[in-house]
């Protein structure tokens, strides 16, 4: 009994391609090569129907197995690409999932986007294809003038007082609801840098005490006034501003800026918020007890111009927080983000700063209040 004969794959495909030589036929061809012409026809049936790239055999060949591990590969690293973009996207909701498909459509396909977040791809398109929500488009009209407001404040302007500038403006946004907006649209303010150490204070004078008692609260102009120095720092050195501000409009009515921190330099800066007083009447002016402050040359300006000398008290710096609080948002909104290389760069910007910046909002400020109390009270008089 005959040994059965064994043909490898080669084999078959070549003896199959001998069969394709024009004028050859496939008994010629099984006659020479020793093997049945029926057997020759089925591996031409086999080949030509494609049922497997390779006749079947013992084994999956190394090439196959070496194209489908590539594939696999590859399908690998787009998802992983695809999931280190995204971001944390798996753990919200389907409208952030269907947004980041969106996004990376250029990218990726979106069938496979669509099952790495696990949504249907009709979904997607049914979304795509859904108009805008009239929250979506108050949304977009919101940050229209958030982008103005952010950018008109030099980048410094934050939530709350975005929220503040648009509650004026007659928005009734929620603060969560713009700090959602700013952080989608990349909006930040600017964090308060920490203070340095003040140096020790001067001794208050016998007959002066805190008539403010922390109450920065005024009903009327020219009632109630705070001062105090700051120092700003340029290559030439130290440049300090004095300045006096109007506690019923927050604006800065008396400034002076000078080489050297003396009384000379608080009184030009109380001296220019003399002559904005609209009136005679006696004025509150308050400050801490920097040597300045308590020097007798001081003293004796207020009492000659009907002003009336308040101090805090020792250790209690909060006793001043309004001139405080100007100096803080003056050095993050404007001097921290500067690198001031002459004192007379960093005047100009200052002065930009409390003239072109800071008086004209306090004032558009107020203006605002004063119009909300005017309609309340027609409003009160017509109910009552």
């Amino acid at each position: 009994m005959s040994k059965r004969r064994k043909f490898s794959d080669e084999f078959k495909r070549e003896a199959v391609g001998l069969t394709r030589q024009p004028g050859v036929g496939v008994s010629q061809v099984a006659r020479d090569l020793g093997v049945g012409a029926g057997l020759l026809g089925r591996w031409r049936r086999e080949l030509a129907t494609d049922k497997a790239k390779a006749f079947p055999g013992s084994g999956t060949p190394r090439d196959e197995e070496l194209a489908t591990l590539k594939r696999e590969l590859a399908r690998v690293k787009k998802e992983r690409g695809f999931f280190a973009r995204c971001g944390g996207v798996l753990c919200q909701g389907v409208v952030v999932k269907y947004q980041t498909i969106q996004r990376c459509r250029g990218a990726y396909p979106v069938q496979l986007m669509c099952r790495c977040l696990k949504v249907s791809r009709s979904g997607f398109h049914a979304w795509e294809q859904r108009p805008r929500s009239a929250r979506a488009i108050d949304n977009a009209r919101l940050l229209v003038r958030m982008r103005a407001l952010h950018e008109g404040s030099d980048g410094v302007m934050g939530m709350p007082r975005m929220h503040e500038e648009l509650g004026y403006e007659g928005e009734t946004a929620s603060p969560n609801r713009i700090a959602r907006l700013m952080a989608c649209e990349g909006l930040h303010g600017v964090p308060h840098r920490r203070a340095w150490r003040k140096k020790k204070s001067g001794v208050r004078p016998d007959t002066v005490r805190n008539h403010l008692e922390r109450d920065f609260a005024a009903n009327e102009p020219d009632t109630k006034w705070v001062t105090d120095i700051t120092y700003i720092r340029t290559a030439e050195g130290w440049l300090y501003l004095c300045v006096v501000l109007d506690l019923y409009s927050k604006c800065v009515i008396g400034w002076a800026m000078a080489d050297i921190q003396d009384r000379q330099l608080v009184l030009k800066a109380v001296l220019m918020a003399l002559w904005q007083r609209s009136s005679k009447e006696p004025v509150i002016l308050h400050s801490d007890r920097g040597t300045q402050f308590t020097s007798a040359e001081y003293q004796q300006f207020l009492q000659g111009h009907q002003l009336v000398c308040s101090m805090s008290a020792v250790g209690h710096c909060g006793d001043n927080a309004a001139a405080e609080g100007f100096f803080g948002l003056l050095k993050r909104e404007r001097v921290n983000r500067r690198r001031y290389r002459t004192r007379d760069e960093a005047r100009s910007d200052v002065f930009d700063y409390i003239e072109c910046f800071h008086n004209p909002r306090m004032q558009r400020r107020l203006d605002a209040r004063d119009q909300e109390y005017v309609a309340l009270t027609q409003l009160s008089a017509k109910t009552g």
